[in-house]
């Protein structure tokens, strides 16, 4: 049996992204496997077309030197003034995060069902990803996420650009993107675990 990550839906503040504006996230831990050096190269990239292009990264810092590299690229690529880094963040605080911005970076080169890129479907932010491990399954290209191959900043970086240049465009990936969110909500997944314990209680599993 496989059951999904489930998130509480009500938590998070749905905006559709009609008419995206430069304005990116970023949520997960600062890790070498999740390549948080690429999400500042999409920024410098975009920036040359979107001079206004922002980036905001959430997450703690996993102290294997991902924190130290990204800002020093930041610096290297100037683009440190757009470039906005809180740390850790109560959970309570995400939903309000994720709102302030329009596109969704998830630059990881290993991942599986990441409930940071659930969070930001459901709060209709235009996922941009790249395709590694689980993400194949949770993510249809196309429809509600553009996706890229792992390692490749430059085309996650046209992506960006794809939805700010058409508007329909982004307005597909973010009302689709709810909608797949509305698959993990926890009213959706709980009711599957209370039969699954119930069964099991019975002894028919």
């Amino acid at each position: 049996l496989e059951f999904p990550n489930p998130l509480n839906l009500g938590a998070y503040i749905f905006r559709p992204r009609t008419s995206p504006e430069p304005r990116l996230i970023w949520l997960r831990a600062f890790h070498e496997i999740y390549r948080p050096e690429h999400a500042v190269r999409v920024l410098a990239q975009v920036r040359r077309t979107y001079s206004n292009a922002t980036l905001t990264m959430i997450g703690p810092d996993k102290n294997d030197g991902s924190l130290n590299r990204t800002v020093k690229l930041a610096g290297q690529l100037g683009v440190t003034d757009a470039l906005q880094i809180t740390g850790a963040v109560p959970k309570s605080k995400v939903p309000e995060l994720l709102d302030r911005g329009d596109i969704f970076l998830n630059t990881s080169a290993v991942d599986n069902t990441p409930l940071s890129v659930l969070e930001a479907m459901a709060s209709g932010l235009c996922v941009v990803s790249t395709n590694a491990g689980g993400l194949a399954h949770l993510l249809t290209s196309g429809e509600d996420s553009i996706t890229s191959p792992v390692d490749d900043p430059a085309q996650m970086a046209e992506s960006v650009l794809r939805l700010l240049a058409d508007p329909s465009t982004a307005a597909m990936v973010s009302c689709r993107g709810r909608q797949k969110a509305l698959c993990y909500d926890i009213r959706r997944i709980l009711p599957r675990w209370d039969d699954l314990l119930e069964r099991t209680a019975a002894g028919k599993a």
